[in-house]
């Protein structure tokens, strides 16, 4: 060791000022870091060999003047030596990089003055070149110990905090999985944690969920997309990590950071670990899994029925959850629960979560997957059919469809009766899609409002659709309350039976005896009815013109109230 210059007191203010550098580091130390502390400049350091090997990580400074290195070293060592242990020989010279190597050492730093005074021997240099182990030339003296002391105190408080950090992470992953909240949630606190996007794939590699608090969805998507994992099981890619997601001993999928807007450092792996876990604890609670899926591809559907994403987009999207992207004619399906059937929106989605896999295995054919997802009472649906033949085959088609849906209803103990089905036409391109879907959704939203049907004919525009396409105008509920309001404003149970009595019977078409029959009454007390009802509304039922405006406005009252 040197104590040829005497620089105390600049020694003793470049170490407190290197140790708060260190401290302040987010991540960890690298041989390039390393150098440029204020304690290490003060030696006047030069990088003489091994540049490619600057940004490998510093775990440990170790002082070091001995010929043999084996066993002395546990990897990610800086080493410092003055060099008198190597000696003049080149075979030791070489032999000694050999060994630094083998033992895992990142950087070797030579005080000249000893063994060297102005440079480093040729052999040293070039074995060091060879193996890319950065060779830095010291050249002023400077205590090897205060340099350890201080660099290597600094890492142990940022091992500590490191840790601390992760049990701060798995603490907030606990109340997040305690208070019943999903993945998303808990990719999300990962992501703002870890500054960068943070998704979740199954074992089939298909996107079941995304965190991020930096990037949009579709940026995520596209460079999850794009990553090349050198084989299947590997946990690291260019661009990103990945930690496995263990569900009951098997490997259900993984958690994958994406390195989009910040460099990975040591607490990366740590809250990819804590995130697999928390994800883990969450799907063994039963139905998480089939809940993310319908919602990652309801999030897709309706958001590009919606007009939220552009086509190409939905396409590249779709392909990610199994949706192949050579595909044959798209027919777009939708159905929604009749308002009285469920008594909320969550359990709406709930019931869509565990009847969509039975749907989707069921409306699919043979390398032609169906992809459905749900949004509150809605689902919606893409159907890949091939080449579809003439119009009446279609519908031949369709009506088959109905029937497998209503199929899977019933086996799982529920009243096909209880959702309206709607089916469009088939479209050729997701470009046709959008508009096919909101069509199909106005058609079951419509279909839920009105009479039972096996389903509903969304490649049509009825009555139904037309009014929910313009639900946004004041004048639809004026409408509706300037024709019904005598029946409405009628206490107790007596509106009520009178405003059935009125849209059965216009449902009907005016048929007495089908109202009757329907209403469950005699013909007699149904004609009473009809009398009450043209005196309190002071119109006549014989007129097409009244029937037709009382009709609109019992459809129109049922769709908003199906809407709320």
């Amino acid at each position: 060791m040197s104590n040829r210059v005497n620089v105390a007191n600049a020694r003793s203010g470049a170490t407190e000022s290197s140790s708060a550098t260190i401290r302040g580091m987010a991540s960890f130390l690298t041989v390039a870091g390393f150098l440029e502390l204020p304690i290490v400049k003060t030696a006047l350091p030069e990088l003489v060999a091994g540049e490619e090997g600057i940004d490998a990580e510093v775990r440990w400074v170790h002082p070091l003047d001995v010929p043999d290195v084996s066993d002395l070293l546990r990897g990610g060592e800086m080493i410092l030596t003055t060099g008198v242990s190597i000696g003049e020989d080149a075979s030791a010279q070489r032999r000694f990089i050999r060994d630094l190597e083998a033992e895992g050492a990142v950087g070797v730093a030579v005080e000249l003055g000893y063994t060297w005074h102005r440079e480093l021997p040729k052999a040293l240099v070039d074995e060091a070149n060879r193996r890319r182990i950065p060779m830095v030339a010291l050249r002023r003296g400077i205590r090897f110990v205060e340099v350890s002391e201080a660099v290597n105190g600094s890492l142990l408080d940022s091992g500590h905090a490191l840790a601390r950090r992760g049990e701060e992470l798995h603490r907030s992953l606990d109340r997040l999985v305690l208070a019943g909240e999903g993945a998303e949630a808990v990719l999300s606190e990962v992501s703002r944690r870890i500054s960068n996007p943070v998704v979740l794939e199954d074992a089939r590699r298909e996107l079941v969920a995304i965190g991020s608090v930096t990037k949009s969805e579709n940026e995520v998507v596209d460079t999850w997309s794009g990553l090349k994992w050198p084989d299947r099981n590997s946990g690291e890619a260019d661009g990103a990590a990945a930690h496995p997601v263990l569900l009951r001993g098997r490997n259900w999928g993984r958690v994958v950071a994406l390195q989009t807007d910040n460099e990975f450092d040591r607490f990366t792996p740590i809250a990819l670990e804590r995130a697999a876990v928390a994800v883990g604890l969450g799907l063994m609670r039963g139905g998480e899994e089939d809940e993310l899926r319908a919602r990652s591809r309801g999030n897709l559907l309706f958001e590009l029925a919606a007009g939220l994403m552009e086509p190409l987009a939905a396409a590249r999207r779709a392909s990610t959850l199994g949706f192949p992207r050579r595909h044959g004619r798209l027919v777009p399906i939708a159905a929604v629960w009749r308002s009285d059937t469920i008594g909320d929106d969550q359990s709406f989605e709930e019931a869509w979560a565990s009847l969509s896999p039975a749907i989707r295995a069921t409306l699919a054919e043979p390398d032609r997957p169906a992809l459905l997802g749900a949004r509150g009472n809605c689902m919606l649906g893409v159907l890949d059919r091939g080449t579809l033949g003439s119009e009446s085959d279609d519908v031949a088609s369709r009506e088959r469809l109905a029937r497998l849906f209503a199929g899977v209803l019933a086996r799982h103990e529920i009243d096909p009766a209880s959702v309206a089905l709607a089916i469009g036409g088939a479209s050729g391109s997701w470009e046709d899609l959008a508009p096919a879907l909101v069509r199909a959704r106005f058609a079951a939203e419509a279909g839920a409002a009105g009479p039972v049907r096996a389903w509903h004919d969304a490649s049509r525009t009825e009555i139904g659709q037309l009014l929910l396409s313009i639900r946004g105008t004041p004048e639809l509920s004026r409408f509706s309350d300037e024709r019904l309001g005598p029946l409405l404003d009628l206490p107790g149970e007596r509106g009520k039976d009178l405003l059935e009595t009125l849209e059965v019977f216009l449902h009907c078409g005016g048929r007495k005896t089908e109202a009757a029959a329907m209403l469950g009454i005699e013909r007699q007390s149904l004609y009473h009815r009809l009398a009450r009802i043209e005196g309190l509304l002071d119109v006549d039922l014989r007129e097409g013109d009244t029937i037709l405006a009382l009709h609109l406005a019992v459809m129109i009252r049922r769709l908003l109230d199906q809407r709320t």
